[in-house]
């Protein structure tokens, strides 16, 4: 029964990193931030008013963590998120963190969905500080606090395939130890 969590920044890669371990491991892919994405399309909020909307409804945040939770226990499963991996650590085998520079983030998210690269710098560093009180208030977590990852990459400098290959190589061969067989 694997899991996996991907945790980071905004813009540090945790979607297409989450996606290979995914299709590697041959189980689901659970998107905390698809959700997220979907509750605020839902109130017809941009991501960026749900965030700020999020921070006054606490709610919102507990039923996207209690559905990666419920997943988690489920298992086999790879769940991706900015809390992610505080939330499910529990029934979690391999907790991965990805970060990068906010320069390198915001270049990354302005082309993702193609916005002015100042646009893009606002929104990912007004996230990181929206999410980073948000789950302080809700939750006491500090997500500066990275003690309870077991690989952290900053993936400012690798290339997208560099990034992936890390945190393929590292997942296979925790799981493989982990469960005395070679899982992937």
């Amino acid at each position: 029964m694997v899991v996996v969590a991907v945790s980071g920044q905004p813009g540090s890669g945790k979607t297409t990193i989450a996606r290979e371990i995914a299709r590697v491991l041959k189980v689901p892919l659970v998107s905390s931030g698809t959700l997220f994405r979907e509750m605020a399309t839902k109130m017809g909020m941009d991501f960026l008013e749900f965030h700020k909307y999020a921070e006054s409804n606490p709610e919102i945040d507990k039923s996207v963590d209690t559905a990666a939770v419920e997943r988690a226990k489920a298992g086999n499963v790879v769940l991706e998120g900015h809390l992610t991996a505080w939330v499910v650590r529990p029934y979690a085998d391999v907790c991965i963190y990805l970060k990068a520079s906010p320069e390198v983030r915001a270049r990354r998210v302005a082309l993702r969905d193609g916005k002015s690269l100042e646009e893009a710098y606002r929104e990912v560093t007004e996230r990181e500080e929206l999410n980073r009180r948000r789950y302080l208030a809700i939750y006491g977590i500090d997500i500066k606090d990275l003690s309870i990852f077991d690989l952290v990459v900053d993936t400012s400098f690798l290339s997208v395939n560099d990034a992936v290959r890390i945190s393929v190589d590292f997942t296979c061969t925790t799981l493989s130890f982990k469960y005395s067989k070679k899982v992937c």
